[in-house]
């Protein structure tokens, strides 16, 4: 889960608050997702509700990472890999001790809060790379708190270690070994980035479409839904699209992939790996994007469709198309038909068992972070 660190600053007090309001509440009484509505989501069409008419187009999006970004503790599919898990922290010499029940999954920590049990509530991540559990933890200031969890589980690995990000950190209150405090405007962010829709209030989600549906991307989807039922002959009735055609693209990407303005200049380098795991800055960099006018993240993307779904060759052919399309178009000097993502896009590992193709495409050299073996 791609969450940047916060400056916390929280009294003792404040902390053992919050998470004495969270011993109050079983995860058996936690809101089932999606949660009840206020009303404020009226104007969003669920996504099976599009499938009922872009039929090709949703089966392909419950295949994709976009289905699965969110879940409750209680139904996330690899709930079962924490019953009865002990993790080692192997900076704190602290241990994590695991129950899944039907209600969710809780951690305890001997030595700390007489062993309560911390719940864990929501599970962030597809699970292609890794699961990492948050915690709402209000400590009555009104203002949105959460609780990263120190442990993410790594599918590649196939097993639990400590979350990116979090090795390193010091501890300046008990709740903090449970992991990471997270407030405000970064924690609305990450669950902005992982659901449809929602708001925070307290330890609850109110107003809760989990997972990236379509309404992310495409706006005013149940007024369109309902021009289409009331007139079948209708294609745009009450639906406005946004400006996918243009370069406008990369910045509804860029939302939550991350784009330039969402990152720090001078992290924009070419051996900094881990810009690597921010699409769009790297794929504004390249040459490619400059010179074609034309180069979009739906130029390779179906947006409805999981990346992994096409093979590299597949990819490959896209490169083709424009580098290959005219006697003036740049071609290869080393292997003008073949291996062109192996080359100018290979994959970089940015965390153990975690790697994502650069998109910052290039002629590769000595500054680049080394690569990792692509798949065929």
């Amino acid at each position: 889960m791609p969450l940047v660190i916060a400056a916390v600053v929280i009294s003792a007090a404040g902390v053992i608050f919050g998470f004495r309001l969270l011993r109050d509440v079983s995860v058996a009484n936690l809101p089932t997702l999606p949660s009840s509505s206020t009303g404020n989501t009226e104007h969003l069409a669920d996504s099976s509700k599009c499938g009922e008419c872009h039929v090709q187009q949703y089966e392909s999006y419950l295949q994709s990472g976009h289905a699965r970004t969110f879940w409750s503790t209680r139904d996330f599919p690899l709930r079962n890999r924490f019953e009865h898990l002990k993790f080692d922290d192997p900076e704190r010499n602290r241990t994590f001790h695991y129950r899944a029940t039907k209600s969710g999954i809780d951690v305890s920590v001997p030595g700390l809060f007489d062993g309560d049990r911390f719940p864990l509530q929501f599970a962030f991540g597809s699970g292609d790379n890794a699961i990492t559990l948050v915690t709402l933890t209000p400590d009555g200031t009104g203002i949105p708190v959460g609780i990263e969890h120190r442990v993410s589980w790594f599918s590649n690995m196939d097993q639990a270690d400590l979350t990116p990000g979090q090795s390193g950190l010091a501890v300046q209150h008990d709740v903090e070994h449970f992991g990471r405090v997270i407030r405000g405007a970064t924690l609305e962010r990450c669950f902005e980035c992982h659901t449809t829709a929602c708001s925070i209030r307290g330890d609850k989600l109110i107003d809760l479409i989990p997972n990236v549906g379509c309404e992310r991307c495409h706006s005013s989807s149940a007024s369109h839904a309902a021009a289409m039922e009331n007139d079948p002959e209708s294609t745009i009735v009450g639906f406005k699209e946004r400006p996918w055609r243009t370069a406008e693209q990369i910045h509804i990407c860029a939302e939550c992939h991350r784009g330039v303005n969402n990152v720090k200049s001078n992290q924009v380098r070419r051996d900094n790996h881990k810009i690597v795991r921010y699409q769009p800055v790297g794929l504004v960099q390249s040459k490619c994007y400059e010179k074609s006018k034309r180069l979009l993240c739906s130029t390779c993307h179906d947006p409805h469709q999981h990346a992994a779904k096409r093979t590299t060759r597949e990819y490959e052919l896209q490169c083709l198309a424009c580098h290959s399309s005219s006697p003036q178009a740049t071609r290869c000097g080393v292997s003008p038909n073949t291996g062109c993502v192996a080359c100018h896009m290979p994959r970089v590992e940015i965390h153990p068992s975690i790697s994502f193709h650069d998109h910052w495409i290039r002629i590769r050299g000595n500054l680049d972070p080394p690569v990792v073996e692509d798949e065929k």
